[in-house]
């Protein structure tokens, strides 16, 4: 009967992969108004052409003028490996994974990053996004099964918070890897709720790779359900391994992330506003109709501030701004002397005849250190203000007059509403019993939730983007 089961579970996962394989999967997007970049999957040994595809973003249509194989590209992945290092893994189950993770490792392109995050009574960033295959490898071999809980649902939360991560260099397209049966057994705070719904709203895809030990009972093919659920969701796909040859669930997986398509599209009339937009996708040959979606929120992009561009002058003036120049310089360093040799005839002014000028109008002044937080409102009564919050270790935001940073135009917010606090060189919010709650890119948090660059901090009807 046991072997039967094994034999039923493999069968269903079987089938699950093959009609995964052989259907429209919008896997990732990544937006720059007004310009999108799609990733898809479609049916193999498929002919595709640009005009059987029919796009739209929100209520805007959107003009398809590119459609190209992900490996042509000469684009990159950036891979997020989430390990199980609870002893829920057996001593040769965790020599595969490393196996399989360096030989990952060695397939990698040139525009391809990693980083690795670890997961058991903790959750640990082991290694950043790096193209070094040397600290990789390193991070990967030091790994050792030791702890007895697992914390895969943090694990996920922390992947994808990794996930939505815009640096410089960094390729645009992200990849969760991830080996599970499923089962979280720790005791934090973090459901599986909250990673749905993180996942929903931030899409980075999770291709996960399911294994159980014989017996199968209720709770490992519950586990390996919900594991599937959130790949379908997030965009990613879901792999049925036997435990004892993990290669080749890494190696499929592998498969599916390098064999998709990128889509590029025009929407000149989309509005980055911070809000949730369904991007909605149908491909058709004339004999075959597939469709695909998801909720995207258009965050909007970062505007560097500069100098208006000033046209050089004619050539035939050429000569006459050389020596305008010159003598400016001259007089400038002479002027700068005079004011030196002043400066140095006049007595030292005493404590009390000095004065300090007040701070912005925006700017909440708490330390000269800690760390400089630049939180905008995208959402509320004040919708575009900015304000500038330096956190030294911890800062407070409601609607009382003491707090670091006071919110008491919107009614919903408490006097004490969220707490943020920085550290050991991060940056977390918690929820100070508040009455309608603290949201981080919609997600409800109970405890110290770690934030980064570009998340979403929602207080009443009050949205706030934070960067640092």
């Amino acid at each position: 009967m046991r072997y039967f089961a094994v034999f039923l579970l493999g069968l269903v996962c079987g089938l699950a992969r093959a009609q995964e394989v052989d259907d429209l999967r919008l896997i990732q997007a990544h937006v720059h108004l007004p310009s999108l970049q799609l990733w898809l999957n479609l049916p193999a040994d498929t002919p595709i052409e640009r005009e059987q595809f029919n796009v739209s973003v929100g209520q805007h249509p959107a003009k398809v003028y590119a459609i190209e194989p992900f490996l042509k590209t000469k684009e990159g992945v950036g891979y997020i490996f989430l390990v199980d290092i609870s002893k829920s893994l057996k001593s040769r189950q965790l020599v595969q994974i490393k196996r399989s993770l360096h030989r990952w490792l060695e397939g990698m392109g040139p525009y391809d990053q990693a980083a690795l995050i670890t997961f058991g009574h903790e959750v640990t960033h082991s290694q950043e996004f790096t193209t070094d295959r040397f600290r990789l490898d390193n991070a990967i071999g030091l790994l050792a099964a030791m702890d007895m809980e697992t914390s895969l649902y943090h694990g996920l939360l922390e992947a994808i918070s990794l996930g939505r991560t815009q640096a410089p260099g960094l390729p645009s397209r992200r990849a969760i890897v991830v080996l599970s049966d499923g089962i979280d057994d720790s005791l934090g705070g973090v459901s599986v709720e909250e990673v749905f719904k993180q996942s929903n709203e931030y899409r980075v895809p999770i291709y996960s790779i399911g294994f159980a030990v014989p017996p199968i009972n209720d709770a490992k093919r519950e586990g390996l359900k919900v594991l599937g659920m959130l790949s379908r969701q997030s965009g990613g796909y879901f792999v049925q391994a036997d435990p004892e040859h993990l290669d080749n669930a890494y190696e499929k997986q592998h498969q599916l992330i390098t064999q998709a398509y990128r889509l590029r599209i025009d929407c000149p009339d989309c509005v980055a506003d911070g809000q949730l937009q369904h991007i909605d996708l149908t491909w058709s040959n004339g004999e075959r109709t597939l469709n695909d979606g998801f909720d995207m929120r258009l965050l909007p992009q970062k505007v560097a501030v500069g100098h208006p561009h000033t046209p050089p002058p004619a050539e035939q003036d050429a000569g006459w701004s050389v020596l305008i120049f010159a003598v400016a310089v001259l007089a400038f360093f002479v002027g700068l002397a005079l004011v030196y040799r002043q400066r140095l005839a006049q007595p030292k002014p005493s404590a009390e005849q000095m004065t300090v000028s007040p701070p912005a109008a925006d700017t909440v002044s708490k330390s000269a250190a800690g760390l400089a937080v630049t939180l905008t409102v995208v959402a509320g009564v004040q919708k575009g203000r900015v304000y500038q919050l330096n956190v030294a270790e911890r800062a407070t935001l409601g609607r009382a007059g003491n707090c670091d940073l006071n919110l008491d135009d919107d009614v919903e917010i408490s006097n004490q509403h969220t707490l943020l606090q920085f550290n050991n060189g991060k940056l977390s919010a918690r929820d100070l019993n508040s009455t309608n709650g603290t949201l981080v890119n919609g997600v409800p948090i109970h405890n110290d939730y770690p934030l980064r660059a570009g998340d979403l901090l929602l207080l009443g009807r009050t949205e706030l983007r934070v960067e640092f």
